[in-house]
Formats: structure tokens, C-alpha cells, sequence
């Protein structure tokens, strides 16, 4: 299926924005930008009509998200023999699945009006070795620091790079890399 991609330069670069259906789409967001952005311009934006088959179909594993991006997978062998941990392997492979899916979205946190998306999950109390995994709306987010009860107070509860641009993304790479996301959400005993 064709796409239109839009483009914004910067200086000998560009930076993607976004892919829609049609130019007038795309024309009508570089309007919203502008009006955002006293710094923008018309002529900062060009759009390229592209082939595209949806990022979900492309990216179905890890390897499939390196090829994406054109970067090699890690050398887990090697890594554990730095005493890397199981969790810590899959966070990077998530960061690097995460980074294939948003298609090089990145999100902007000075801007609160940006939607950033995360994959909710439900983990099953008290099971220990044989916790279960499972996408939901429950209240189990990627990080979740709250010491209430010390000299200060502070949260953490979501992954910054584990974010998405788009809900259905999100729930996407939940269902579809549930074993990842397990290993770095419930310690395996």
C-alpha cells in the first residue's frame, strides 16, 4: 500500500514525522506544527509517496527489529559472560523492538499534550516462579518506584523507552513480546 511520508529538515538532515493517507493529511499536520511552532516553516517539510506494509507485519521478533533498523542482535553468550542478567537482555531487546515499532518517533517530554502509550499488563499475586504475564488494563506498569516512607518522595512508574506513539502499537508489542516483557517485570526465581 502507498503512503505519504512527511519530512522536516534540519539544515542537511531531515527527521520523519509521521506517515498518512493522503497529501492533504499530510498537509493539514504541517499546518498544526506551524501554528505549534513559531520556528516552523512551510518550506521546512517535504513528503516522499512510499511503498509501505504496516511496521506490526515487519517487526514479529527481536531479529526482525534489528533488520528494521539495519543493526546487528546482541551476542547474548557474550553478554552473560559479562554477567549481564536475563532481565537486563530483554530490556535491551525491548528498547531496540520499541525503537523499530515507533518507526523513529521519539517522544517529546517537555510536551504533555503528546500521547505516549506503554503495554499494561495483569501479573497473577503470589505465583512466585510460575507468575503469568498477561496484557490488560491493570495497574502494572514497566517501572514503579514509591518510597513513601523515606527522608524523600519520589515515583517512577513508567519506562520512558519502552513508550509508544500509538495505542494500538503498544498493545501490540505487549501481546506479541509477553516473555520479554515478563522477564524484566517478574523476577523468575
Amino acid at each position: 500500500m502507498k503512503k505519504i511520508a512527511l519530512f522536516r529538515k534540519y539544515g542537511e538532515s531531515a527527521d520523519f514525522v509521521a506517515r498518512f493517507d493522503s497529501v492533504e493529511e499530510a498537509s493539514d499536520a504541517v499546518k498544526e506544527i506551524i501554528n505549534e511552532d513559531e520556528d516552523a516553516n512551510v518550506f521546512d517539510f517535504y513528503t516522499e509517496e512510499q511503498e509501505y506494509t504496516d511496521i506490526c507485519e515487519r517487526v514479529k521478533s527481536y531479529a526482525d527489529a534489528c533488520a528494521v533498523l539495519g543493526v546487528g542482535k546482541m551476542d547474548e553468550k557474550a553478554m552473560k559472560a559479562c554477567s549481564f542478567r536475563p532481565d537486563e537482555i530483554a530490556r535491551r531487546k525491548l528498547e531496540t523492538i520499541t525503537e523499530a515499532l515507533n518507526e523513529g518517533w521519539r517522544p517529546d517530554w517537555s510536551n504533555t499534550d503528546e500521547p505516549k502509550y506503554y503495554p499494561w499488563f495483569y501479573i497473577k499475586p503470589d505465583a512466585g516462579k510460575d507468575a503469568e504475564v498477561k496484557p490488560s488494563g491493570a495497574s502494572a506498569g514497566l517501572a514503579n518506584a514509591s518510597p513513601h516512607h523515606a527522608a524523600s518522595n519520589t515515583n517512577a512508574y513508567l519506562g520512558s523507552r519502552l513508550c509508544f506513539h500509538e495505542r494500538r502499537t503498544a498493545a501490540y508489542a505487549g501481546d506479541t513480546f509477553r516473555d520479554l516483557y515478563a522477564q524484566i517485570l517478574v523476577e523468575k526465581f
